[in-house]
């Protein structure tokens, strides 16, 4: 019996213990420096009161735990009555992202001095702030985060926080929800592109002719006399000539990735991208120690230079031995 009661007790216990973990897992207190002297003035009045055995200063003590308690428990209100979502748009490194952070407040009364951000190693990166939401409101803003590098950026959760309602400290939700984005290059100013040299060489842009079939026009003395149209030249229209357009060529942008890892391979990287930033239609060009690789289209591009790592001398070594 007695070992049943005790394995009862070690087991409520841990259950405990698992969920205070838990609940430490997702909420931060970060104390801010007035909240620092509000607890620091409410020690030094709770030892005052014990030493001396007053009741006012007992009175100003309860007042004091009585204003920590009250900030405890809004902060936790505002926290976990709101629902988050994003709308997260093409990212590019060095510029400020566009993503919409939308919030709804799924409680009657109104929160005050909300926070979003994004969670990554333990830190909180604020992307929007929402000084009053009122009951049952949905409401949205443009986040200004911005990614400094290029490549792939992950992330562990995101976060809301609030100092309300007196600022002693910033209590933290913590939604751990994983993922990650492709973030594009950053594409060289105007002035500075303009003038340069870029990377690799366009495509043949020499035009081709192309029939455009079922329109005919007049035939005029530049045309190929060969492309008349005699079954419709017979009505008495005149001679007539099938309609023609001319076709470009796409153009394409060589990268050469048997380089050295670098601020000089980072350029090139800047170079080419900006490239497909102002034509829709291009081709890249990966010229690699296995081969050349060819990828079509802007956004399949943008994506590949985004990704794309140097090939040094030693893994050209390792593929030719």
């Amino acid at each position: 019996m007695y070992r049943r009661l005790s394995k009862k007790i070690f087991s409520t216990i841990r259950k405990l213990r698992e969920r205070f973990e838990w609940k430490r897992n997702i909420r931060r207190l970060e104390v801010t420096r007035s909240g620092k002297w509000y607890i620091a003035l409410t020690i030094a009045l709770g030892v005052t009161a014990l030493a001396s055995g007053n009741n006012a200063i007992y009175l100003m003590e309860s007042l004091l735990l009585a204003g920590l308690i009250l900030s405890g428990l809004q902060s936790e209100k505002q926290v976990s009555s709101v629902k988050i979502e994003f709308l997260r748009v093409q990212a590019k490194a060095g510029e400020p992202t566009t993503d919409w952070v939308i919030v709804q407040n799924e409680g009657k009364k109104a929160l005050y001095c909300l926070e979003v951000g994004e969670w990554n190693d333990g830190e909180f990166i604020p992307l929007a702030f929402f000084p009053r939401i009122r009951g049952n409101e949905t409401v949205r803003t443009q986040s200004k985060q911005e990614i400094r590098k290029r490549g792939t950026h992950r992330w562990d959760g995101f976060a809301i926080a609030t100092s309300f309602p007196f600022g002693f400290a910033k209590k933290i939700k913590v939604v751990r929800r994983p993922g990650e984005r492709i973030v594009w290059p950053t594409p060289l100013p105007a002035k500075r592109d303009s003038g340069n040299h870029r990377t690799g060489q366009r495509g043949n842009r020499n035009s081709e002719i192309e029939v455009v079939d079922g329109e005919i026009r007049k035939y005029d003395w530049t045309d190929d006399a060969r492309m008349i149209v005699a079954n419709q030249s017979f009505r008495g229209l005149g001679p007539m000539v099938r309609n023609r357009r001319p076709i470009l060529k796409e153009p394409e942008v060589v990268l050469d990735v048997r380089q050295v890892p670098g601020e000089a391979f980072e350029l090139e990287i800047r170079k080419a991208s900006t490239l497909f930033y102002h034509s829709e239609n291009a081709d890249l060009v990966l010229v690699q120690g296995k081969g050349r690789r060819k990828i079509m289209g802007k956004q399949a591009a943008l994506t590949a230079l985004a990704l794309i790592e140097p090939e040094s001398n030693s893994e050209l070594g390792k593929v030719a031995g």
